[in-house]
């Protein structure tokens, strides 16, 4: 029992050590206990279609996405559903739904088709990058909706 309490008296005593400080690693200061966070909308109203890579994509300049922010910081990006509204709610990035559309037969009558439409997102140095693949990449019948996203840099 002893031998309990000392080693807990020895835990806190070395918590008292750890705690906020300044810390300098590679010519960057990066202050005490300092948390930031900036929130940026994302409308993506034009999808640009890559055929390399079989997928529509939106690309968006971000100036706030620093090398610092990329290097040490978080970034982050959510769907938003009914933004601007009571009524809106988020979604965290990759989001895979499953969705239905009617091809047209040719014959004057309609087949349902359905597929899985996954949205994911990269990033570099000053922009992020949405991008939609389809379950089986058939694109005939597809065009993105316009979407909204909020992406959020933390360091």
């Amino acid at each position: 029992m002893r031998k309990k309490l000392i080693f807990g008296l020895l835990v806190l005593v070395a918590m008292g050590f750890v705690g906020c400080k300044e810390c300098h690693c590679d010519d960057i200061v990066i202050p005490p206990c300092e948390f930031n966070k900036h929130t940026k909308e994302l409308p993506a109203n034009q999808w640009e279609f890559d055929a390399s890579a079989n997928m529509y994509f939106c690309h968006f300049e971000v100036p706030e996405l620093t090398a610092q922010v990329y290097n040490y910081g978080e970034v982050s990006v959510n769907r938003e559903y009914n933004s601007g509204k009571s009524t809106a709610y988020q979604v965290a990035l990759p989001e895979t739904t499953y969705q239905a559309i009617e091809l047209d037969n040719g014959d004057g009558t309609t087949s349902p088709y359905y597929y899985c439409q996954h949205i994911d997102y990269a990033y570099g140095i000053g922009f992020v990058e949405v991008f939609i693949t389809i379950s089986d990449f058939y694109y005939d019948d597809f065009v993105p909706e316009q979407m909204h996203f909020r992406m959020q840099l933390t360091w």
